[in-house]
Formats: structure tokens, C-alpha cells, sequence
């Protein structure tokens, strides 16, 4: 079929459909709907047999948009539309749309998707719930910024806030803020930021504001419009580990030194509901769409080789992007931690000390825990770049691992160690934690990266849903470079192939993004304090 044919077969459509509706109390009996006769819209009888399954697709899709909606509301308008009009009415923001609201939007979104993935003819992603305006406000933003295609865009001033009072505790504060406070001088402001009840945070100049609500506005375009990414994330693949190893076994390096208490901590991290949890989210996880494979980064790799030569090439991607990316990971998702990584690294080929302080920091760079994460890559800075000790530092190192091939790495962060002990981020013995997770991905015939980058997506997808709320999953790692790449790219104008030479590569220039689905939540790799395991 072709688009004008499909178009048209739309156009026409006006089968009526059965409206599915579960409200809490019995709908009282002026607003009952009696049920109508099915029937096969148009579009549904040109499908061929091939495409039965989207029949279902569409139907399940206007269910789910029809049936969180109140009946007197939509009884009136969607009386003589099939499902996939109501979904796409509502998406694209119609009356109803306002009523449906969010998930209707999802929903038509979903079939939309699902149309495409079968070989639809003719519609692309995003195609039906198009934002014309967005897009042009989107088209027209392009390359406003050349300026900071070569530095990071300044800030002003901190600005000083007080902290919430908390209430359960006199005396003490929330993490919150209240309301600015006036200085006079910066020796006033740290005075102040010293107290409790205050802190320094970072403020934009007005023309970083608006490169901020720009970039918001790139991104929020490339979310619904999509882009061509420059890596093809269908087409990931290893790098190959016999370049980096041999890997040291953190399971033995970090665990207890004596055999009594090694035992005791194995037996802790090893209960039997710690590994029925950690089978659930990798369960769960085989359900979710390119949750596997995350820490596939040889396409970045061959950029490296490509520019720097085999040798060199693969030095720096193991120093500058693998353990770059460990140093700066605590408590961030991986857009933000690449974010940093970048910075970190520009900062070092430029031979500058990066502030202490997070206030301090350029746009966009900041995030749970930065001024930690920027302590530390400082720190691996200042050693010379030498990577982390599987002993001292072993999250880290088998983050780091992971990106290098390592494919006995179980990374043991917040979200795996919260499966294995609730309500802890942080392993007390790293050794015993990262081999129950090694011993259930052989149990699932996987090897333990595997295990655990899908378990990962598994995992916050079990507990995203218990909220009620819809699971959204960002990608492997490839895809956050891909969306870092695009957005500089429309932001300063620079073309994307000396963006990844100059940026990617070389660490010459800044590289600029949003978080996405994520952003503010457990993300990949996270975890807090992360070198403060017992040795």
C-alpha cells in the first residue's frame, strides 16, 4: 500500500467501534452506552493477512486511550471513530485530545511505532502526531550558537539560598531550597554557604538561559520527530577484549580477606530472595526493547583507530572515554555522566584544573553529585589516567571493563544492589555482591554483562511500573552519544562529522545534550560514594 492510499483509506474510515470503559462506581443508568456491532473498518479490511496482528495493535490502542477516559466525556465525539482515529485525534491534540491527555498520546504514539516496525508502507515514526510548530521553531534554532561550538558557555554569579526548615526534625533543614538571599560580597556568600540552613547554587547569565530553553527545544523536537543517528545503534557491536585485557576479577580482588567473613557476606548477598529478584529483572528486562547489549561501543572505537591509529586509538578510548566515564558516574544517568566525561576531558588536553565547587561549573555540566565526580576524574587526572584498582575502586573498574569487552563485568550499581538488598545503593563487601550476580546470569545461560545491562533495564522497569507509571527506556550507551552528536550539531551549526573527529575524539570542543527519559532517576552505572567499600 501506498501513503496516498493508506491517507485516504483514514480519510474514509468511520466504522464504529466498541468504546471499553472500567470506572470505579457503576456508571448510573443515563450514561450507559449499549454496546455496538463490530465491524471491520476500512483500513482494517485492506490490511492483508500478513498485517493481522496490527489489527490488534490498533484495537488495543484505542481501548487503552478510550479507557482511561471519563465516559461522558468522549461518548459524543468518538461515537462514530475507529480507535486509531481516537488515539491520533487525541495525539494531536483535538478537543478530545485534552481530555485523553498524556496516555492517549501514548497510545497512539505506540500503534504509530508498531505500524512502522511492520512494515507499514509509507509512515514514519512520529509522522501521525507530528508538531508542526515545534518542528519549525526547531528548524530555525539551527546553528544559533557558533559561539560555543569551541567553549562552554559562561555563568554568572552564584546565587545564595536558604533551605526549607524540616519540619519532623527543629533545628535541621530539607535539601530543598526556600528563597534567594542577598550578598554584598562573595566572602559574605561562603560564610553563609558554610551554615546549614544555606547554600551556593549556579546561575545562568540571561543569554545561557536562553541557550538552555533552546536546547530544550531541540531536544524536545528530536524526541517527537526523531533524527538520523550518526552511529546505527541496530548495528552495535563489541570491541574486542583481547586489546584490552586480561581483566582482573574484582569478585576476588574486593572481597573479604578472611574466609569466615567472606562466607558470612555470601550468604547475606546470596539469599534466596536476592536472586529470585535478580532473575525477575532480567525477566523483565528481556521485554524491554534494546535493553541488551548497552555497553556495545566499538562503531566510537573505530573512530579512535581510525583518527589516532590501532595502538594509540585504543589507548585513548580505554583512558579517555572507558575509565573517564567510571570516574565521572556517581549518581548520574549516562547522558550527564558522558556530559562530564567530555568536560573532564577537554579540560585535561587543555591542561586546566576544573573548579571544586558546582556552582562553578560551565553549562550544561552538573547533576547528582558533580562536584564529586569532577573531584574525582580530577583526581584520576592528576595520576596520570592510569584506570582504577579492581581492590580499591572496583565498580568503577568494572564499569570501565564493561566498555573494554569485559564481558565477566557485573557492574554491582545502585539499581543491582537494590535487588539484592532493598534500600541499600552500596555494596559493603563489592566481591561477594558482583559473584551472586555472576552466579544468576549463569543460571539464565548469559554471560554476566549481559546479565546485568538487561536485569538493569528490568529492574526499574519493575519498580516504574508498581508506581502506576509507564516505563520509558533511553538505549544503550551508543544511543546517548548519538543524541549528544545531534544536538551539538543543531545547536552550533559545526558539522557532526568534525564533531565526532574534534569532540568525540580528539576532546578538543564541548559537547552539549539534555537528559532524557531518565533523567533524575536510578540510571546505569549509578551509585554514590562509590569508593567506600571495606577492604
Amino acid at each position: 500500500m501506498t501513503r496516498e492510499e493508506i491517507a485516504e483509506l483514514l480519510a474514509q474510515e468511520r466504522a464504529p467501534t466498541q468504546i471499553t470503559v472500567t470506572p470505579k462506581q457503576p456508571l448510573p443508568p443515563e450514561m450507559a452506552v449499549p454496546p455496538l456491532p463490530e465491524q471491520k473498518s476500512l483500513f482494517q479490511q485492506a490490511l492483508p493477512p500478513a498485517y493481522a496482528p496490527l489489527q490488534q495493535t490498533q484495537q488495543a490502542v484505542g481501548d487503552a486511550a478510550f479507557s482511561m477516559t471519563p465516559m461522558g466525556a468522549i461518548a459524543d465525539f468518538l461515537q462514530a471513530r475507529t480507535p486509531l482515529e481516537g488515539g491520533v485525534a487525541a495525539a494531536a491534540a483535538t478537543p478530545i485530545g485534552k481530555v485523553v491527555g498524556k496516555g492517549a498520546k501514548a497510545a497512539a504514539k505506540f500503534g504509530d511505532l508498531a505500524a512502522t516496525e511492520r512494515g507499514l508502507v509509507g509512515f514514519a515514526p512520529g509522522e501521525l502526531f507530528a508538531d508542526p510548530k515545534l518542528k519549525a521553531k526547531a528548524e530555525a534554532l539551527r546553528g544559533s550558537y557558533p559561539q560555543y561550538a569551541e567553549q562552554y558557555p559562561g555563568i554568572g554569579p552564584p546565587e545564595l539560598m536558604s533551605k526549607l526548615p524540616d519540619p519532623k526534625r527543629p533545628g535541621e533543614f530539607l535539601s530543598k531550597a526556600d528563597k534567594p538571599v542577598p550578598y554584598k560580597t562573595m566572602k559574605e556568600a561562603l560564610r553563609k554557604d558554610a551554615e546549614p540552613g544555606f547554600f551556593l547554587e549556579k546561575k545562568l547569565t540571561p543569554e545561557v538561559a536562553q541557550f538552555q530553553k533552546d536546547r530544550a527545544l531541540i531536544q524536545r523536537d528530536m524526541d517527537l520527530h526523531g533524527y538520523e543517528p550518526y552511529f546505527d545503534p541496530k548495528k552495535r557491536f563489541d570491541v574486542n577484549p583481547k586489546h584490552y585485557g586480561p581483566f582482573e576479577d574484582t569478585g576476588v580482588a574486593a572481597s573479604p580477606k578472611t574466609a569466615k567473613t567472606d562466607a558470612e557476606w555470601t550468604e547475606r548477598y546470596g539469599s534466596p530472595e536476592a536472586r529470585a529478584r535478580l532473575q525477575a529483572g532480567h525477566a523483565k528486562g528481556k521485554e524491554t526493547k534494546d535493553s541488551d547489549r548497552w555497553y556495545l561501543m566499538g562503531q566510537l572505537e573505530a573512530e579512535y583507530v581510525k583518527e589516532l591509529g590501532a595502538k594509540e586509538g585504543r589507548a585513548a578510548f580505554k583512558r579517555e572515554f572507558g575509565d573517564m566515564m567510571a570516574a565521572t558516574t556517581g549518581g548520574a544517568d549516562p547522558y550527564n555522566n558522558f556530559l562530564m566525561s567530555q568536560y573532564a576531558n577537554v579540560m585535561a588536553k587543555r591542561g586546566e584544573r576544573m573548579p571544586e565547587r558546582s556552582y562553578e561549573l560551565p553549562f550544561p555540566i552538573g547533576g547528582r553529585y558533580a562536584s564529586g565526580n569532577i573531584a574525582q576524574a580530577q583526581k584520576y587526572i592528576d595520576e596520570g589516567q592510569l584506570g582504577f584498582s579492581a581492590e580499591q575502586n572496583p565498580k568503577r573498574y568494572d564499569f570501565s571493563s564493561a566498555f573494554q569487552g569485559n564481558r565477566n563485568a557485573f557492574v554491582m550499581d545502585e539499581q543491582m544492589m537494590n535487588a539484592i538488598e532493598p534500600g541499600v545503593n552500596i555494596p559493603q563487601w563489592y566481591g561477594p555482591a558482583t559473584r551472586t550476580g555472576r552466579q544468576e546470569a549463569t543460571k539464565a545461560g548469559v554471560d554476566p554483562r549481559d546479565f546485568q545491562d538487561v536485569g538493569w533495564a528490568g529492574l526499574k522497569r519493575l519498580k516504574t511500573e508498581a508506581k502506576g507509571k509507564e516505563f520509558e527506556y533511553e538505549g544503550p550507551m551508543i544511543s546517548q552519544i548519538n543524541r549528544s552528536i545531534e544536538t551539538t550539531h543543531r545547536l552550533t551549526g559545526m558539522p557532526r562529522e568534525e564533531i565526532v573527529r574534534r569532540g568525540l575524539v580528539l576532546k578538543e570542543i564541548p559537547m552539549y545534550g539534555l537528559t532524557g527519559l531518565l533523567g533524575g532517576g536510578a540510571a546505569m552505572g549509578a551509585l554514590a560514594r562509590q569508593d567506600e567499600y571495606r577492604q
